[in-house]
């Protein structure tokens, strides 16, 4: 963990530029940003933290017969689907003369290079060397480094930390008992609607989600209303820590003299819940979130729904007047109605946290920086990862939602 980072006596980043006596720009020190919020890399302090946790990689959709290059957390890979149905992720470079198993023909349980015929099953087996006497006398000796994979609505994830550590894949409760009505729908929409990936680091998106203040000022005051105009009611915030995450609790008064009682939460490493904005459902959450960070510069967001059969998901934000979506804006619309993806990719591919002035609103952002912090520094003093779910444990009781209070 970086411990050289200024921060506050709360723990906040704080601003370090030159002394300035009028506020102008001139001689200001370039700003500089905190590695343990953006970098992925393995060996990285925060990389490596990553990396003990199931990683979204892509759509289920998306693994098919034909090879796709994939990537995630820095390391570049190919996800293929073989003739039997499962799918595999493995190094590209083929473990014979490095050629891209990205040209690799799948057949019905494996890939096969097209440079010399090795076949490799998705745990990197090597089945078949057809060049070779009786078509390789010691395959037991080659192996392509593959990555565990499993499957779940709709999203495929992968384990990339060390074997022995592997964790069982998580269950929530919102996805028990899935009723023959129901079903379980994704969207990796950036920001409830805009592109499937954002040219900045996963740390930027996931610490919005502890950021309340911006829903009536971005979402309705300036740019609204994007979602639900009753968002746009000035809330009363309190936040809490937990031992997974955060959560913030915004109370709203209604005209009906109802609360609106909305909850939205951060969990890890890089899970946020954040309730319909449109309230199109009350009552619990009815979907979880995960900021995959492709690498340092890029994240690509996936959402799971729990929704009825054949019914659209809800949430995604209009825009303008003509209540337009953000693929419709023109570029002077995107200028007059930004939404999320505008405020968080202007910040930068990796912001400047020593140009940053935090103030009592940024309270939740403090917290969830502070607490992935503290996580970096016991993490690497040995301690195993908080929000790690094992076969036997009930499943993880998500608190997010939109509460009518009466």
């Amino acid at each position: 963990m970086n411990n050289a980072f200024p921060t506050s006596p709360e723990g906040s980043l704080m601003w370090c530029s030159s002394q300035m006596d009028d506020g102008r720009a001139y001689g200001r020190t370039a700003g500089v940003s905190d590695p343990d919020l953006y970098q992925t890399g393995a060996g990285t302090p925060s990389g490596e933290l990553l990396r003990r946790y199931w990683q979204p990689v892509a759509l289920s959709s998306e693994a098919t017969a034909i090879p796709r290059n994939v990537r995630l957390l820095g390391e570049d890979l190919v996800l293929y689907r073989s003739l039997d149905g499962n799918p595999g992720l493995l190094e590209p470079r083929c473990c014979h003369r490095g050629a891209s198993l990205f040209y690799g023909r799948v057949e019905e349980d494996c890939i096969r290079c097209p440079y010399h015929g090795w076949a490799f099953t998705a745990d990197g087996i090597c089945t078949d060397q057809p060049c070779e006497p009786d078509r390789g006398r010691n395959l037991e000796k080659y192996r392509q480094p593959w990555y565990p994979v499993h499957e779940f609505g709709g999203v495929i994830f992968t384990y990339m930390g060390p074997p022995a550590k592997q964790p069982a894949f998580p269950r929530y409760d919102i996805f028990e008992d899935v009723g023959d009505d129901e079903e379980l729908h994704v969207v990796d929409h950036f920001a409830f609607g805009g592109p499937n990936v954002g040219p900045c680091n996963w740390f930027q998106t996931h610490e919005n989600a502890m950021d309340p203040y911006h829903v009536f000022i971005l979402h309705n005051a300036m740019s609204g209303p994007q979602f639900d105009p009753r968002l746009e009611i000035w809330p009363d915030i309190d936040w809490q820590l937990h031992e997974g995450g955060v959560t913030s609790s915004q109370d709203r008064v209604l005209d009906d003299g109802t609360t609106l009682h909305r909850v939205t939460e951060t969990r890890f490493p890089n899970i946020r819940v954040v309730a319909t904005p449109t309230l199109a459902y009350l009552g619990k959450t009815n979907n979880v979130s995960w900021a995959q960070p492709i690498d340092d510069t890029q994240t690509r967001v996936f959402c799971i729904l729990r929704i009825p059969k054949g019914s659209p998901p809800q949430g995604l934000a209009t825009y303008g007047p003509e209540a337009k979506g953000w693929f419709e804006l023109t570029a002077a619309e995107h200028q007059l109605y930004p939404g999320d993806y505008e405020m968080q990719m202007s910040q930068g591919v990796i912001t400047k946290h020593s140009e940053e002035q935090l103030s009592s609103t940024d309270r939740g952002v403090s917290m969830v920086r502070r607490q992935w912090k503290q996580q970096l520094a016991a993490f690497e003093a040995g301690v195993d990862p908080v929000g790690i779910w094992s076969e036997g444990d009930a499943p993880i009781e998500l608190l997010a939602g939109n509460y009518i209070v009466e």
